[in-house]
């Protein structure tokens, strides 16, 4: 994954269901039990990678409220504590701070273009894309857009359509006292590319209509050079969480329970 541009403090949103996502394309559940109405797929198998895909494209309508018996939380909404940004070069240079972030519509309609698990390497890659994605948020925000300041703090919406996203992780096999081999996740990486984001901050510059409306439009107009200065930022906090929870419960589920054989 790109590095972010910039520098500053980041703190991690306290929960991000993209671990679900993860959960799928492994086929894992709680004691290495699935659900008789999800797809399973044997390791076997000639066409394993194509049926992995039509697994996951099968299930991620199934996981929009969750799995309460397997422990897994409700996909929509999507509730994250805070994000932290701080980028001070480019022509975008904010500190920007999230709180309460809701966000609706992630498995609304995904399409999965790709799936694919290597058992030897232990790396696992995704495509897809999801139509729209629609966050809400309180916010804090200083800084600068294309030289022009900008301040503010209230509540906000972004909108994401038509985004693309690749999501890796790579792994290693560990062996436990139990005799058997899990699975230890040692880095995610996620990329998202959005064909277009649209954004509404409200009360900026104090509750000015007309800075506040004007900072919009630039914004706005301006959403993929936005983007590109934080979106990193974004990628980031996603992919460390990502490897928390999958690294928690693929250390609970033995390596010989992920697949059919």
């Amino acid at each position: 994954m790109v590095p972010p541009s910039g520098s500053g403090q980041r703190r991690y949103p306290g929960s991000l269901l993209h671990i679900i996502l993860a959960a799928v394309l492994v086929g894992v559940a709680a004691a290495g039990k699935l659900p008789p109405d999800i797809k399973r797929c044997s390791r076997s198998s000639p066409q394993f990678s194509s049926c992995l895909r039509d697994a996951v494209q099968d299930t991620l309508p199934k996981l929009k409220h969750g799995l309460p018996k397997l422990g897994l939380p409700p996909l929509d909404p999507l509730i994250v504590s805070e994000l932290r940004i701080s980028q001070g070069d480019g022509p975008v240079g904010l500190n920007l701070v999230f709180k309460d972030l809701i966000t609706t519509g992630l498995v609304d309609n995904d399409e999965v273009y790709t799936a694919e698990i290597d058992l030897e390497k232990l790396t696992i890659n995704a495509s897809f894309l999801f139509p729209r994605a629609v966050v809400t948020s309180n916010y804090t925000v200083n800084g600068k857009v294309l030289l022009l300041p900008v301040t503010g703090s209230g509540g906000c919406k972004v909108v994401l359509k038509d985004c693309a996203c690749r999501w890796r992780m790579q792994g290693q096999r560990i062996k436990k006292k139990d005799g058997k081999e899990y699975i230890d996740v040692v880095t995610t990486e996620i990329k998202m590319t959005p064909k277009k984001m649209e954004m509404q901050f409200d009360n900026l510059f104090n509750g000015d209509p007309q800075l506040g409306k004007t900072m919009n439009r630039v914004l706005n107009d301006n959403w993929e050079l936005v983007y590109n200065e934080i979106g990193s930022s974004f990628e980031e906090a996603y992919a460390e969480v990502v490897r928390q929870h999958t690294r928690s419960l693929f250390l609970h589920v033995p390596l010989e329970d992920l697949f059919l054989k």
